[in-house]
């Protein structure tokens, strides 16, 4: 299981949370990548209705692109700024500051963004 904070490291234990100013990206980031992600209770119905409908945006990509443990990735870039990825052909995904987005020839529309993330989906 894949997670970003739990009751144990979040929460009101606060002892090695995520930092709480990149949890939009770490969630573009496990939602998007293989694995059996899990949501933080907290982060989805305390933190705010923008956090809220932002994981829930990216959710619904997950489940709309059929994403799992199994599901291939390709990084297109990585450096200090930036990590942006293909994952199953049918999800692009960039976490950072640095700018990067898929060929706008290949049918890439914007699926759920916001500070330092942009999630992309291909019709397939």
């Amino acid at each position: 299981v894949t997670f970003l904070d739990n009751h144990d490291t979040g929460s009101t234990q606060a002892h090695w949370p995520f930092p709480s100013d990149q949890i939009l990206q770490g969630y573009a980031y496990i939602l998007t990548h293989p694995g059996t992600p899990t949501v933080f209770w907290d982060h989805l119905f305390d933190w705010g209705e923008e956090n809220s409908r932002k994981i829930r945006e990216l959710v619904a990509v997950r489940k709309r692109a059929d994403l799992h443990s199994r599901s291939e990735v390709k990084v297109a870039e990585a450096r200090g700024d930036l990590y942006a990825a293909y994952v199953d052909g049918r999800v692009a995904m960039k976490i950072g500051q640095g700018e990067w987005a898929p060929p706008s020839a290949g049918g890439w529309k914007v699926a759920s963004f916001g500070d330092g993330f942009a999630v992309w989906t291909k019709e397939t």
